[in-house]
């Protein structure tokens, strides 16, 4: 079994030799998924202050009619954010994979547009959807969950022709034993996040952020060899 170091080794090498298409394509990553949280931020403000409104004014049966509309389109919103969010998380996680073995390139971002789009876009929707209501119960099982499934993304652009119930159940076989080996990487780069806190993002947009990523990409690879 690789090493923690082995694997962060192998990550910094595979992104001296892929530097600038792995900074690009993880800037973009990590904008796109930024802009996300502050969609969905913005959306429950104003459902909030719609609510706090319409509960002083409105009568309760309109009341109810109107918050039914709200999360509806709420869902339908956040679903038409998946369509496009979706397909470029497994297109990422492709370019990631391909660059550890230095074949990635920034068409890779497409990948999850032109192969099994439909299938792309429902797995990571039902992956996201399982990690919110395991997380309702309580934090613990949803960061569990969190990295039972984290596996997916990658199986699915690792895996063309693979089906929705087979990533999950790959994922969830490769993470047994390895949930809190994925998790102790992942706390490894809290003294980098602080830097990149301190120097206003720019050392996570150009170094942390694609060490960061490529290191989960060698996790995969490593896991399913066996290492």
């Amino acid at each position: 079994m690789k090493t923690r170091k082995e694997l962060k080794i192998e990550s910094k090498e595979s992104l001296k030799r892929n530097y600038w298409k792995s900074v690009f394509v993880c800037a973009v990553y990590a904008l796109f998924i930024s802009g996300a949280g502050v969609f969905t931020s913005r959306l429950n403000d104003s459902d909030s202050e719609f609510f706090g409104i319409a509960i002083e004014s409105i009568p309760i049966v309109v009341l109810v009619v109107l918050i039914f509309v709200v999360i509806l389109f709420a869902l339908l919103t956040l679903f038409s954010f998946a369509l496009i969010a979706n397909p470029f998380i497994v297109g990422v996680s492709r370019f990631k994979l391909r660059a550890i073995e230095d074949q990635g390139n920034i068409s890779d971002m497409g990948y999850g547009f032109d192969v099994n789009y439909k299938r792309n876009v429902g797995t990571i929707l039902l992956m996201e959807i399982y990690t919110i209501l395991w997380s309702l119960l309580f934090i613990v099982p949803g960061i569990v969950k969190m990295y039972e499934y984290s596996m997916i993304p990658y199986i699915l652009a690792d895996n063309p022709d693979i089906d929705r119930k087979e990533a999950f159940s790959i994922s969830k076989e490769m993470m047994k034993g390895n949930k809190w080996r994925a998790f102790i990487l992942d706390l490894s780069f809290i003294f980098w996040d602080f830097l990149g806190a301190m120097t206003g993002g720019i050392v996570t947009i150009f170094y942390v952020g694609p060490y960061r990523e490529l290191t989960k990409a060698s996790l995969y690879k490593a896991i399913k060899v066996g290492e």
